[in-house]
């Protein structure tokens, strides 16, 4: 077994162990440069084993979404300002996408005093929003009916989506990983996702700062291929430098 190799097995056993491992602690332990820790991580991370976060790694448990009452308590002030701040890119006279999602609820009350805005959305959630606002324009989007997601999904679900083009898409997403890209657990949501972005002129992902490092399970969308991301958080050094390079506009709410 080489020294690498040898290694490998002890970070391993370590996360195992621990859940979690840092580059600092390592570097201490095995009396290894940080860059050789580093790739160390990112070599587990590509066998399946680790997902590297900032500072270190967590075992991969290849996570999956969690139900969506739940998701509603995750990170709620975080996303209160994604929310607030992805609405004041709506401007009067738009047709908007509004993907279903925790996060993209909360941009609706901010839409409330929008003039002549045309909202189109899969999820039932949004169109509930404004059962009580019969001057709102709402068109909800046909298909098979999902109560975990409380949205429609399925073949019907994206013909009808690929009748309408939109001034701007505001999307969810489940993932966020520096080499895989946007990514999702389901196949419906991801078709959904990129049907939207190529029927808009401007596509908006909106994330709170626990997507970021993620791992899902299904490819979306490459990071170069939205026009900005909305979120509340710091984002590392290898996510700004890929946005920045793609120019994706990286919006702190």
């Amino acid at each position: 077994m080489s020294f690498t190799e040898h290694r490998l097995k002890l970070i391993l056993e370590k996360l195992k162990q621990n859940q979690r491992v840092s580059v600092n602690a390592l570097v201490a332990e095995l009396q290894v440069s940080a860059e050789s820790i580093r790739r160390d991580l990112k070599e587990l991370e590509a066998r399946g084993y680790a997902r590297r976060v900032y500072g270190g790694a967590v075992v991969d448990q290849q996570e999956t979404d969690q139900p969506f009452a739940e998701r509603l308590r995750v990170s709620a002030r975080e996303k209160a300002r994604i929310g607030e701040a992805a609405a004041a890119l709506v401007k009067d006279g738009m047709k908007i996408f509004i993907d279903t999602g925790t996060t993209t609820l909360t941009c609706l009350r901010h839409l409330e005093e929008r003039k002549d805005v045309t909202i189109v959305s899969n999820s039932i959630a949004v169109a509930a929003h404004f059962f009580n606002r019969p001057e709102a324009s709402v068109r909800v989007l046909g298909g098979r009916m999902r109560a975990d997601y409380q949205a429609t999904y399925g073949h019907e679900t994206v013909a009808a989506l690929k009748e309408h083009f939109f001034d701007l898409a505001i999307i969810a997403i489940s993932a966020v990983h520096p080499e895989r890209g946007f990514m999702d657990f389901g196949e419906d949501e991801a078709v959904l996702r990129r049907i939207a972005r190529a029927q808009a002129s401007r596509s908006v992902i909106v994330a709170d700062s626990s997507k970021f490092g993620r791992l899902g399970s299904i490819h979306t969308l490459r990071l170069n291929e939205i026009d900005a991301v909305v979120t509340g958080g710091v984002l590392s050094k290898e996510f700004t430098d890929q946005f920045s390079q793609s120019n994706v506009d990286i919006i702190h709410a």
